[in-house]
């Protein structure tokens, strides 16, 4: 029948749909799933979190952006815990249940208030930052152990006798090394 797509199928034989004027059916050539003009193609919109632009607040940011160094991380990793914890004692003491929606409506039945609260999941919290901490810790570990720091030369000691022996004899036992001169 020439109203039939004619396409061949997974199975091998042919399409029976209904053709269209240009001999196939709509799923083996017909229909377009995709936007009619370029002007309406949300499908092309990029979000821009990869672009290798920058914008005008990002420039200014970039040279005050600290690299190499995990202390900051660290450290911030470490209040926002310190933060997670407070809030965790904050919300035991009292019911534990933070705010979700509260809502008032007039409806036919009267006036209607409505309040959902739900407890917030601070161990959830707690232990992805302590994962993230521990994370930080390791890869500062790594880099120190690949990259030790340089150590400081030992510049000058002083050693001050609080007691010592009545008789003020001593024998020299060679404890103390000539590295130092008197003073």
């Amino acid at each position: 029948m020439p109203n039939e797509c004619g396409a061949k199928t997974r199975a091998g034989g042919k399409c029976k749909a209904p053709a269209m004027a240009n001999g196939r059916c709509r799923i083996h050539g017909g229909a377009s799933t995709g936007p009619r003009n370029a002007s309406g193609n949300q499908n092309a919109r990029k979000h821009g979190i990869y672009s290798d632009a920058l914008t005008a607040d990002e420039q200014e940011m970039w040279n005050e952006i600290g690299v190499g160094t995990l202390d900051d991380d660290i450290k911030i990793a470490k209040l926002q815990l310190r933060r997670a914890l407070i809030a965790q004692a904050k919300a035991e003491e009292g019911d534990g249940l933070d705010l979700d929606v509260e809502t008032d409506s007039n409806g036919p039945a009267g006036s209607t208030r409505s309040t959902q609260r739900r407890r917030r999941g601070y161990e959830d919290i707690i232990n992805r930052l302590l994962g993230r901490i521990g994370d930080l810790e390791a890869k500062r570990a790594e880099l120190l152990k690949a990259n030790p720091p340089p150590e400081i030369p030992v510049g000058r000691i002083q050693i001050e006798v609080v007691s010592g022996r009545e008789n003020g004899t001593a024998t020299d036992d060679r404890a103390a090394s000539p590295v130092l001169p008197a003073s």
